[in-house]
């Protein structure tokens, strides 16, 4: 196996949560049985029902993780890109995929599987209770995203799905926070449960306030303090 993938694998492997404290010489082991995947444009990764068994490592591109209401809205639970990851639940219990993976550009990925996982897990107890503690912010993020839905109007939850963008993919710069992602407002209509004319409307009133700079589809966060008081004025609090 080349050295250059070799150390392309470990850090992919060491940016997720569950293996970022790995010992370096345990961390190249399991970087072993990493496989590389490519997907194109639109591209389905896997759909809901699916069979599981594989953690995706994203290196390049973007996906976006979703679920089908039965009236066949699509309600996007996350869009991830370079350094995320995403399968993880799978695993765990090896049950059905819970959601729906669609790469939205060219995407590189890698990929273990769930035995591999598995046998790494059981041979090591300390990394066992760190996946513990990674899975109980993974649900507070989940509770999280719930709760905006039921207490928050769209212009408190879009403040706060740019707040979290940020927060995740923010680069600093002396103008503001610069979120490395390529959103279109379609992407951020689904992620906050709205229409695409109504997100227009939201994008266009923080803007014009001065809140956030919008350069085709690259959004800049200039005033956080101005997002998070839309939070706490439509959710009753942060």
């Amino acid at each position: 196996m080349p050295p250059l993938r070799d150390s392309n694998a470990v850090q992919a492997l060491q940016v997720v949560p569950f293996f970022a404290n790995l010992p370096d010489e345990h961390a190249t082991e399991l970087a072993k049985s990493l496989v590389p995947r490519r997907f194109a444009p639109g591209q389905v990764i896997f759909h809901l029902g699916d069979p599981g068994g594989l953690l995706y490592l994203i290196s390049r591109g973007k996906v976006k993780i979703s679920h089908t209401t039965t009236e066949g809205q699509e309600v996007v639970l996350a869009i991830l890109g370079p350094g995320d990851f995403f399968g993880e639940l799978a695993l765990l219990d090896d049950a059905p995929r819970s959601a729906t993976a669609v790469a939205l550009e060219a995407t590189e990925t890698w990929t273990l599987h769930r035995e591999e996982f598995m046998h790494y897990l059981m041979d090591n107890p300390d990394f066992a209770l760190h996946v513990l503690k990674t899975l109980a912010r993974h649900i507070r993020r989940l509770n999280t995203q719930l709760a905006d839905i039921f207490f928050l109007d769209l212009p408190g939850r879009l403040a706060r799905t740019l707040l979290q963008l940020a927060e995740q993919y923010g680069t600093y710069t002396t103008e503001g926070t610069v979120i490395n992602l390529s959103l279109t407002q379609t992407d951020l209509a689904e992620m906050t449960g709205a229409t695409r004319v109504s997100v227009n409307k939201a994008l266009g009133r923080f803007r014009r306030a001065g809140w956030i700079r919008v350069t085709g589809r690259q959004v800049t966060v200039i005033d956080r303090e101005a997002l998070q008081g839309m939070i706490v004025v439509s959710g009753g609090e942060a």
